[in-house]
């Protein structure tokens, strides 16, 4: 579903690249009428776990939303752990307790947020981008146009899953 008015949908997932020792962060950025605002593909080289590179994509996804200006926003992911932690409905694993801490002082900041787990399908746009985060040196950054390689993915959203088309 696309968010609410004046909302936007940051959308993360991880990738871990064991054969490289490194791990890939996606986001992907729309507002309401499910138009992209900015979209990242950010390699981290150190060599995360499954898990905590997907709570870094969402504390990367918060902070990429907060230097894009964005005021509301509401953050998915496929890690259901993750958002388990974020929404208050389970402990935090050890291994990612201080980055769900870290996320949480930031909903008191400017930065309004809340938090969705969704399945992969509807990830596939913020999946993308973290696989290719392994064919960059830190990060690529795109602010109010689509990455190639995720138009067919980007307009596969717009059309199916309830935005307005422009």
């Amino acid at each position: 579903m696309p968010p609410q008015e004046e909302w936007y949908k940051v959308n993360v997932d991880g990738a871990v690249f064991k054969e490289l020792g490194c791990c890939g962060i996606g986001i992907v950025i729309r507002n309401e009428r499910g138009e992209l605002m900015g979209a990242m593909s950010r390699k981290l080289g150190i060599p995360l776990g499954a898990l905590e590179v997907e709570a870094k994509a969402f504390e990367e996804g918060l902070q990429f939303a907060e230097d894009l200006g964005l005021k509301q926003v509401v953050l998915e992911g496929d890690a259901k752990g993750v958002t388990d932690a974020l929404m208050g409905s389970s402990s935090p694993p050890i291994s990612i307790q201080m980055i769900i801490e870290g996320i949480k002082r930031q909903k008191y900041n400017a930065l309004v947020w809340k938090v969705n787990h969704v399945s992969r399908i509807y990830d596939m746009a913020a999946h993308l981008l973290a696989r290719n985060a392994q064919f960059v040196s830190d990060s690529v950054v795109w602010v109010e146009e689509t990455p190639p390689f995720i138009e067919l993915q980007v307009s596969k959203d717009v059309f199916g899953l309830d935005f307005c088309p422009v």
